[in-house]
């Protein structure tokens, strides 16, 4: 399997279906664990997801869940329907890390993935959490749902 590089330093995003088909944007604050299958060849550039998803239709409102500086990026996302995970651990160490990503913010009107254009539902396809239920769990332990690629 062709397999790109983990993009250590880079915030990306990487989308996933859940067991009700709602979609879920996980940013990687750079350092966070990517599943091994989001960094497949034959997808979109993991790189290039967040771009891709800002440009569908605004289509709800939207809860956010923390108070952060900047918020545009979980506002734009959440905005198109998304439910949205950062990886807040970049920020914590040792016992307080939660080792999953936290949700952040929840949209009012969810999207499922038949609302996405052919390239980004190949992508939610791939990465289906058949296990999870976006905003009904705070955290999702990607590590235990999936082989995943780390910073290192």
């Amino acid at each position: 399997m062709n397999m790109r590089r983990y993009p250590i330093g880079i915030e990306c995003t990487w989308l996933a279906s859940d067991r009700q088909g709602h979609l879920g944007a996980f940013m990687t604050a750079g350092a966070g664990p990517i599943p091994s299958i989001a960094l497949e060849v034959q997808l979109l550039p993991i790189e290039n997801l967040e771009e891709q998803l800002c440009r569908l239709p605004v289509v709800s409102s939207y809860r956010l869940l923390v108070g952060v500086p900047r918020p545009d990026s979980f506002i734009a996302l959440c905005e198109r329907g998304l439910f949205v995970y950062d990886w807040t651990d970049v920020h914590r160490t040792g016992k307080n890390e939660t080792g999953g990503y936290e949700l952040v913010a929840i949209p009012d009107a969810p999207i499922g993935s038949s609302r996405l254009p052919a390239e980004l539902l190949d992508v939610a396809d791939t990465l289906k959490l058949s296990a999870t239920l976006f905003g009904g769990e705070r955290t999702v332990a990607i590590r235990s749902l999936l082989k995943c690629v780390e910073a290192r």
